[in-house]
């Protein structure tokens, strides 16, 4: 018999969700949870597999399935995935995974006793961007860490509609949530190609004056006035990063930048992305005669490439090079909103044809939650590196209500040893 999926929150992100849960071939039963009811019944009457509707996550947990999805107020997430995971529940959350060390360490701690499955949705996993540079740095290709980059430019005007959609009459309140408490798009940027962790973290926040009052300390849940934050990190590798979480700026949403002793990946304009390298640098620095000690190196020239058509989401056509498994009469349809560098193969024949967001990471990130919970194999936004993409934010909101005072950032572990993984690349390093 196949899993039982729960969702809970099917506002304007869950409900997108919905459809690839119930479209996947090892689920056979969806439940709907909401606490307005009629917007879970509106959308179960679009899905055949969707067989309960309930009003509540308290609801939900008292019910059969087998796993819970969470698409609930970001600050909420830690909580009721602690809450799940206690009812037997493996557990899906939408990021953040938490809001504060202490969520973060209980997290950790209920995923480790219960040995249930979690996995945070954290979808610059995905993004072929990262996926490229994860692949070329675990080849080598980059040589040592020096320096990345990762920036979520989101600004407010986006986000009206959903905190009005979500929030009621109290909506302002909460729309001030601190940039660097959803730090996980960046963050992965970083940590999602080379996994280390973030020891140290100096950050400065920007003090917000929009005529909108969003960002006013004493109406903000959180007595939060910074509506863009930046942070300068050390990394344990020896590296640093620079991650920007903006929320009040005229500029684009996500970008991402790697450079290691060999090679860089850079992603700057809108759409524009290059990879360089040193060519000839091995066999230069193989021996110390190779180089002309005034300052100039035999055989080593600077190349580059420019990869800015991975940002193209038109899709992958199925063709017998791609297709896996897939049946011959799926060959010639399209896996939609991926990139060239995405692995569709490893994607179920039933999504083909199905909406796909957040470049091209939804059906990625239902299909690793499935094959987590039914292999017993540790998904690749496990809990632990989940508290690595979200613990130096916490850390760093702090330090900007300090005035960028320099702060150490905790170190929430590594999987058990002898834990399968589903992506091998994927491993934390110490």
């Amino acid at each position: 018999m196949g899993l039982t999926i729960g969702i809970s929150g099917i506002g304007q992100f869950g409900r997108h969700f919905v459809e690839l849960f119930a479209a996947h071939p090892l689920v056979d039963r969806v439940y709907l949870a909401d606490v307005i009811v009629d917007r879970a019944r509106k959308e179960a009457a679009n899905h055949a597999k969707v067989s309960e509707v309930y009003g509540s996550l308290d609801e939900l947990c008292r019910s059969d399935c087998d796993a819970i999805a969470l698409f609930t107020q970001r600050w909420t997430h830690a909580d009721q995935a602690v809450q799940a995971l206690r009812a037997g529940k493996h557990v899906y959350s939408a990021v953040p995974a938490a809001v504060t060390l202490d969520e973060l360490d209980l997290l950790v701690r209920t995923v480790t006793e219960t040995g249930l499955t979690y996995m945070l949705g954290e979808t610059s996993y995905y993004r072929p961007q990262t996926t490229y540079c994860r692949r070329r740095f675990a080849a080598g290709d980059f040589g040592r860490f020096v320096y990345g980059e990762g920036q979520y430019h989101h600004d407010m005007a986006h986000f009206y509609t959903p905190y009005k959609f979500s929030g009621g009459d109290e909506w302002k309140r909460t729309a001030s949530f601190p940039p660097m408490l959803y730090p996980t798009h960046s963050v992965c940027h970083v940590l999602g190609v080379t996994f280390s962790r973030m020891t140290h973290v100096s950050c400065f926040g920007f003090v917000d004056d929009h005529v909108d009052g969003i960002f006013d300390e004493h109406l903000s849940l959180w007595g939060n006035r910074f509506s863009n934050q930046t942070a300068l990190f050390r990394t344990a590798d020896g590296g640093s990063a620079r991650i920007n979480e903006f929320r009040r700026v005229g500029a684009g949403e996500s970008r991402q930048t790697t450079i290691g002793t060999k090679a860089a990946f850079e992603e700057q304009a809108p759409g524009s992305a290059v990879w360089s390298w040193l060519e000839g640098y091995d066999a230069a620095y193989a021996d110390a005669s190779a180089i002309d000690w005034d300052g100039t190196r035999k055989s080593v020239t600077r190349q580059s490439q420019d990869l800015s058509n991975m940002l193209v989401y038109d899709g992958q056509v199925i063709t017998d090079k791609n297709r896996g498994t897939l049946p011959d009469e799926l060959v010639g349809r399209t896996h939609l909103g991926v990139s060239w560098v995405h692995d569709v193969a490893r994607l179920p024949g039933e999504f083909v044809g199905l909406a796909n967001g957040h470049c091209g990471s939804h059906q990625f990130l239902v299909q690793d939650f499935v094959e987590a919970i039914t292999t017993d194999r540790l998904p690749p936004n496990n809990v632990w590196f989940a508290a690595r993409l979200n613990a130096p934010g916490i850390v760093a909101h702090e330090s900007s209500r300090r005035g960028a005072e320099l702060l150490p950032i905790p170190d929430f572990g590594t999987p058990p040893p002898g834990a399968k993984l589903i992506d091998p690349l994927s491993s934390l390093r110490s």
